[in-house]
């Protein structure tokens, strides 16, 4: 459930990426097909932060992002930064009933070599961070109970919901 919760950012996401708001402009679904556009506002990294993880000083106060969803094991972020677009796709593969691996594939159109050569292992970085968060998540986060209140921007969690539940 964690792919299909754009909430989860803001908590889980937000020591790495300072992210103080998520607003979601738009969410359509096609079956087992989804995508959601949002803006993720962030607040400033310090300058440990940035020097420990460069890519975090060229990431912008507003990051405008598309999440695709392919249920039930894809799900890709597109977004573009100074640094050029990035593609992270988050492949989910289930090995028993308790077990499931993730993969990561990442792609970025890099503006120029030169920022290629800078950010490569700083962008590397940020995606194992990611997963490691993720990891965390799952393993903690999602207790398997109805929640007793609502969240914002909770349509695709129930999708994704309905979509396990019928699968």
């Amino acid at each position: 459930m964690v792919n299909y919760d754009y909430n989860h950012q803001n908590g889980t996401h937000k020591e790495l990426f300072k992210i103080t708001s998520c607003n979601v402009s738009s969410f359509e679904e096609k079956g087992y097909y989804a995508t959601v556009k949002q803006e993720l506002t962030r607040a400033n990294n310090t300058l440990g932060e940035i020097i420990k993880n460069p890519i975090l000083g060229i990431f912008p106060k507003t990051l405008a992002n598309t999440l695709e969803y392919a249920f039930p094991s894809t799900t890709a972020l597109l977004a573009k930064t100074a640094i050029g677009d990035i593609a992270q796709i988050h492949i989910l593969y289930p090995e028993t009933e308790k077990i499931t691996k993730t993969f990561i594939l990442m792609y970025v159109k890099f503006v120029n070599p030169l920022m290629k050569f800078l950010f490569k292992n700083s962008v590397l970085q940020a995606a194992a961070t990611i997963i490691e968060q993720d990891t965390s998540a799952v393993e903690s986060l999602y207790p398997r109970q109805k929640p007793k209140i609502r969240l914002p921007n909770e349509e695709i969690m129930f999708y994704a919901e309905k979509l396990y539940q019928n699968w």
